[in-house]
């Protein structure tokens, strides 16, 4: 029997103190909207990035906000489409309060200076109407973002960029009371030097709201500061996680010959367009697979492109998209970042296919969390992409998450303003967990490169048992001064023993988790799997609950 343990941070001396009633962790939809909303309840609110205000995923997202909107839409479809993509494990009430509020989202964003496409909503894998409301064509995110920005600096929220946050301190009586938290030192260039000047963050309110897990894998849509920082501070903390095996591979991201790391999306909405996935000979894939077609659920098209590939039939790597029958000007217009993407090595939309493969875009499971991001330990909290509140199930339905991020974020900041939930708790003396060794960070290319192998869009108890006895044997990162690079790795070596070890629960294929050794899909599953850490051991147990995140 493998025992999963998470490596922790090594020892370190603060050398600064802090305090604010709400820290939140993360700059993207979700913590800038709880951020929003606490400041405007009147919580002063300090927001660590750990880069710039402009990094993280949302900057990035190209698809748009779902949200209902032609008179032949209404809420119960869209419900029973998110439905159908989870496969089994979409919790109704959690998608019917999120798709009831989600046009209201979209008419504070607008009120805030967002941008929106004229034009009927576009249409997206798995939605059965028209329903995605996009900006700039295939920049939804960037203008998001930007109004969300705009607003944060009109309320002029304390932001602290160049901050990591280490680990979560919880006191005796098991309440998060602040973090650890670290300060980046950058170069000329940009890029992280020397050791982390760390610190403490006392704070009645933790937000985590650090986005995916993407640099975990081999080949990845999310940028290189998405290295699973929440996932990993909360099951430190001894949070409970849920459908953490559940990691969504786009379909459609581009293929390079030799090209490790963040690699271009191919925005879904091109495929709603009428761009087509083809194999070697030209012959559409999805044709007789799914009634979407290339339409269908993310899960479907990646599993079926894996197989595709797998078969011999032409390259094992990837396929192709075809999107010359979309038009040039249609192109230009629509799929502006797209097209800029391919014509950056060397590909013209408009006359010849993409090379495209399936690569981790996003955790559709995380920390156990409600629509408010109450987590299992108080005073701590999570929304957005980090955050599994029983939407995403096993396979989150398209541009549901922009949407997610902002009534989430927004609920918190507005639970945060009521006095039982911030209260006058002062917060009693905390503890991160005990030090450790943390992990090398010359390990992350042969972890990803394992994590791609092994607990990819296929998986099986050989490859995934191969992966927990390869991650056990990482080595420690010594006992030179923290910097950023071992706080990343070692928060990715604890993403992917998360990972492998809910993989590993879960003997059955479904949504985006399939197992070669497993293949059907069981009613006997149909509940999450539930990981937490021991903050003394920090060695992971697992459970199966009737009780949806």
């Amino acid at each position: 029997m493998i025992v999963s343990r998470l490596r922790t941070l090594p020892a370190t001396t603060p050398s600064w103190t802090s305090e604010a009633d709400v820290v939140v962790v993360g700059a993207g939809a979700a913590g800038l909207s709880a951020a929003l909303a606490a400041h405007d309840a009147g919580r002063r609110v300090l927001v660590l990035v750990k880069g710039g205000l402009t990094s993280g995923s949302t900057p990035l997202a190209q698809g748009g906000l779902a949200a209902v909107s032609l008179a032949e839409d209404s809420v119960d479809a869209h419900v029973a489409d998110t439905l159908v993509a989870g496969a089994g494990l979409t919790d109704e009430a959690v998608a019917r309060a999120v798709v009831s509020a989600a046009p209201d989202a979209l008419r504070r964003l607008r009120a805030w200076g967002a941008h929106f496409d004229d034009g009927p909503p576009g249409l997206e894998g798995g939605h059965s109407y028209r329903r995605i409301v996009h900006a700039g064509g295939d920049a939804s995110g960037a203008e998001v973002h930007r109004a969300l920005r705009v607003a944060l600096g009109r309320a002029r929220v304390e932001v602290w960029e160049d901050t990591v946050a280490l680990d979560v301190e919880v006191d005796d009586e098991g309440r998060a009371v602040g973090l650890v938290a670290g300060r980046v030192a950058r170069g000329l260039d940009g890029a992280p030097v020397g050791a982390l000047e760390v610190g403490t963050i006392r704070a009645r309110a933790v937000v985590l709201a650090t986005g995916g897990v993407g640099q975990v894998y081999d080949t990845t849509t999310n940028p290189l500061d998405v290295t699973g920082d929440g996932l990993a501070l909360a099951a430190r903390a001894g949070a409970e996680l849920a459908h953490v095996e559940f990691v969504q591979f786009h379909p459609t991201v581009v293929y390079q010959a030799g090209h490790r790391g963040v690699a271009p999306l191919v925005t879904e909405a091109l495929r709603g367009a009428g761009a087509v996935i083809v194999d070697v000979h030209g012959d559409a894939v999805m044709a007789g697979r799914h009634p979407r077609a290339d339409l269908a659920p993310r899960d479907v098209v990646a599993l079926e492109m894996q197989r595709r590939m797998l078969e011999g039939d032409g390259p094992s790597t990837h396929l192709w998209l075809d999107a010359t029958r979309v038009g040039s000007r249609r192109l230009a217009a629509e799929f502006p970042t797209v097209s800029a993407a391919c014509r950056a090595i060397g590909i013209d939309l408009a006359t010849e296919p993409i090379p495209v493969a399936p690569g981790a875009h996003y955790a559709c499971g995380g920390v156990r969390a409600t629509l408010d991001g109450a987590t299992t330990v108080p005073g701590l909290y999570a929304v957005g992409e980090v955050a599994a509140t029983g939407l995403h199930g096993a396979n989150r339905l398209a541009s549901n998450s922009l949407t997610e991020a902002l009534i989430t974020g927004r609920r918190l900041g507005e639970r945060l303003g009521e006095r039982e939930c911030a209260g006058e708790h002062q917060g009693g003396p905390g503890e991160p967990p005990a030090p450790g060794r943390g992990v090398d960070p010359r390990a992350r290319g042969e972890l990803a490169r394992a994590m791609s192998a092994h607990a990819g869009v296929l998986r099986d108890r050989a490859g995934l048992e191969s992966l927990s006895e390869q991650l056990a044997q990482v080595g420690g990162a010594g006992a030179d001064p923290l910097d950023l690079a071992a706080v990343e790795a070692t928060n990715l070596h604890t993403v992917a023993t998360l990972v492998a070890r809910a993989a590993l629960a879960r003997e059955e294929s479904r949504g985006c988790h399939r197992r070669r050794d497993c293949p059907e899909t069981r009613v006997a599953w149909e509940w999450p799997v539930v990981l937490r850490a021991t903050r003394d051991a920090c060695e992971v147990s697992v459970a199966r609950t009737g009780e949806r995140p």
